[in-house]
Order: C-alpha cells, then sequence, then structure tokens
C-alpha cells in the first residue's frame, strides 16, 4: 500500500512540473500594441486609440511607439527600419520602466525615401513585432 501512494505521490508531482515548465514556456512576445505614426504616442490610452496613416511623405520623422507588458526595467529590445527590403537603421533601446511602458523608435526624415518602409522589434532570434507603410 505504501509503494501505491509513492508512486501516486511522485506521479502527481510529476504531472505538476510538467505543466507548469509548459505554462512557463509560453510566448516570448512582450509587444501589447504599436503604430508607426507622424506623432509619438507616450500615453497607453492615446497609443490604443493612435490610428496608423496610410501613406507617408518623404523627408517625415516615422515615429513607432510601442507599448510592453511583462518586460523588466533594463530589457532591451532592438529596432529594426528597411525600406523596400535594405536595412537603413538598427537601434537598440531598453526598458525604463518595471513591468510595463512605451518604448519610441524614430527614423529620422534624412533617411526616409520613397518606398515601403518596415518596422521590426527584434528580441533574441524573435521578431516581436513588425509593421509596413508606404511613403510617397
Amino acid at each position: 500500500m505504501k509503494k501505491i501512494k509513492t508512486t501516486v505521490l511522485l506521479f502527481v508531482v510529476f504531472s505538476l512540473l510538467i505543466t507548469t515548465l509548459t505554462g512557463c514556456g509560453g510566448s516570448t512576445n512582450t509587444v501589447e500594441t504599436g503604430v508607426l505614426s507622424n506623432e509619438q504616442y507616450t500615453d497607453k490610452a492615446d497609443l490604443e486609440s493612435a490610428v496608423q496613416p496610410e501613406d507617408f511623405e518623404v523627408g517625415q520623422d516615422i515615429y513607432a511607439s510601442v507599448r510592453f507588458i511583462e518586460s523588466p526595467l533594463g530589457m532591451e529590445y532592438t529596432s529594426k527600419w528597411y525600406i523596400d527590403d535594405t536595412e537603413v537603421k538598427t537601434e537598440i533601446k531598453e526598458m525604463i520602466t518595471d513591468k510595463s511602458g512605451i518604448i519610441i523608435f524614430t527614423l529620422e526624415a534624412d533617411k526616409v525615401t520613397a518606398g515601403t518602409v518596415r518596422f521590426e522589434i527584434v528580441h533574441g532570434d524573435d521578431v516581436l513585432f513588425s509593421k509596413e507603410l508606404s511613403v510617397q
């Protein structure tokens, strides 16, 4: 009888351990929302209600306002900007708040040329966020 109780107990502990480890291995994506715009959004409510313009003009700054969640203070994110699949800027920024916050990445006007602009947030080998827009 003692052998059966021990076996059942080990099975239960093992099952709980597997369930916990599986749950912890979920998504590493910490991006809640983001928008590309000619405006910077530093407030969560403003960012959530922001609409990405359909087209941009050459010579305008483009801002990527990105809200992160479950992201510790000091976590680093790499932004990459592409125009027609050619990388034009890479930048690393870190969280200056703990758990959640907005980081604003900028593609300066002198780098904005006509074509398709793609913005990506990368952490390690994972692309966490990607948006495209057209520049006329």
